[in-house]
């Protein structure tokens, strides 16, 4: 793409408000995630009848990972980042983008997954990770990779660097791109880690490809980057004041997550689409990319090191910070420290919060069953039983096959629980695999699924043996955390 372009960042349930917009789009962002299937299996096969609807919109494409960033000594998973690469290669997307973040821990102890990513380590030890992560994924596309900024809701640590230099040394060491998601930088701004200017001062702001714009909400004192809805004016009067200054800028999209959508107006959308090429003034001839593949660059004198304290280890900031935000407590001088930060319940919120939009969004009717039967106290119990026992899974598909074999363990007194279950994972089996999936019940399945449906508890539904033949009713199977 050789000239500016303004958008929007597809997610399931916007494609009424692309196609009413589509005269203003220039380029339209995917998340690969959500075009993904992942099977009982492990297999991941793409949705193609999501992607032939993206392919009939107007403008370019762009890629933007939200589920294998780059930011931790964790490497990224290789088959996440073939299939990556060969999404970009078929949508002919010009860059791709993932997160300076870490959403795995594998150090030699117990590896999980940490349900949120999660800030990196930003000692010197931590540029060396993130750029190492950030030319192994690299290596792996086809195209130039471009890394965005995170929201950071812990307090700055007085021996690790600043965010803006530790940013700026990770892109200058990996000679990669920058997405700037205003929002996040607003957002960290807010939550004490520091002003929006310091941190632009510190970064090389010829390598912003792309910038993001999203709406927040306020939670427990923070400001959180939800993606719930239109930018504030505080939010615009910084990107007035900011695009211009970026003279490698090529897109600047709008960003919403799923649940945000049915609350979206067009005409706001297209309100902002106008008001957002406004405030960018076009570039006939942008600086270039960088390279497909980041040659070895040296570290940038003069960036300041931070005084004070021993460094920490970025494995060692992994395990501790990933099992904090799971609910563990390692027991070490690391965890402690961490702990007097508020941020750390804020995380333990947020990740408690996906995973229950994930088992909603996946096993629908057995949430309902156990909403109705326990009430929200008991389903809570039981959840964070779950939560306790279980690390997270990165697809909502795994975390409703987990708490399904959670739920065959402890065997709550609920009825027809059983057969609710099979109910949901054959729906769900049969969502991922393309194909019609059969289940044995020993519940009539009408009676069930018309009262669950309606909000109530069968009454006396008939048993007996019953053989089901399910299809795909169209549930999601990815839940992508902000």
């Amino acid at each position: 793409m050789t000239r500016p372009g303004v958008g929007l960042t597809y997610v399931p349930g916007l494609d009424d408000i692309l196609h009413e917009v589509a005269d203003l789009l220039d380029v339209v962002e995917i998340e690969p995630q959500s075009l993904w299937r992942v099977r009982g299996d492990g297999e991941i096969s793409v949705d193609e009848d999501v992607l032939e609807r993206l392919a009939d919109l107007p403008g370019a494409r762009l890629l933007h990972g939200v589920g294998n960033p780059v930011g931790g000594s964790c490497l990224p998973d290789p088959r996440h980042a073939a299939l990556f690469g060969e999404l970009a290669g078929r949508l002919r997307a010009p860059w791709v983008s993932e997160h300076l973040a870490f959403n795995r821990v594998a150090d030699g102890r117990d590896g999980f997954h940490t349900g949120f990513m999660l800030p990196p380590c930003q000692t010197e030890a931590g540029v060396s990770a993130a750029a190492r992560s950030i030319r192994t994924m690299a290596d792996a596309l086809p195209v130039p990779l471009a890394v965005e900024i995170g929201a950071n809701y812990l307090r700055p640590r007085p021996q690790d660097l600043s965010d803006g230099a530790f940013v700026r040394r990770v892109v200058e060491d990996s000679d990669c791109g920058l997405l700037l998601d205003l929002h996040n930088v607003l957002a960290n701004e807010r939550n004490g880690r520091g002003t929006v200017d310091d941190l632009l001062a510190d970064l090389p702001l010829d390598r912003v490809w792309e910038v993001h714009l999203a709406g927040g909400s306020e939670y427990r004192g923070y400001w959180l980057d939800a993606h719930s809805g239109l930018p504030d004016d505080e939010l615009l009067a910084l990107a007035d004041r900011i695009l211009p200054r970026l003279p490698a800028l090529r897109a600047v999209l709008f960003e919403v997550t799923p649940s945000a959508v049915p609350d979206l107006d067009a005409g706001a959308v297209r309100e902002l689409l106008v008001a957002m090429r406004e405030l960018w003034p076009a570039q006939a001839h942008p600086a270039p990319l960088s390279p497909p593949r980041p040659a070895d660059v040296p570290r940038t004198a003069g960036v300041p090191r931070p005084a004070g304290g021993e460094t920490t280890a970025p494995s060692d900031w992994e395990f501790t910070l990933g099992s904090l935000a799971v609910g563990r407590d390692p027991g070490t001088p690391l965890a402690q420290e961490l702990m007097t930060d508020p941020a750390i319940g804020l995380l333990r919120d947020l990740v408690a919060e996906f995973r229950g939009s994930a088992l909603t969004g996946t096993l629908r009717y057995t949430m309902r069953l156990l909403f109705l039967t326990l009430g929200p106290v008991g389903t809570g119990q039981l959840l964070s039983g779950y939560t306790r026992s279980c690390p997270p899974r990165l697809f909502a598909s795994e975390e409703a096959f987990a708490f399904a074999d959670h739920l065959r363990e402890v065997s709550p007194p609920v009825p027809w629980l059983t057969d609710v279950v099979e109910l949901d994972l054959g729906l769900l089996r049969a969502r991922l695999d393309g194909s019609p999936c059969t289940v044995c019940l020993r519940t009539d399945p009408t009676a069930l699924l018309t009262d669950l449906g309606a909000g109530r508890l069968p009454i006396a539904p008939p048993r007996g043996h019953y053989r089901v033949r399910l299809v795909d009713d169209g549930a999601p199977a990815w839940t992508a955390p902000a």
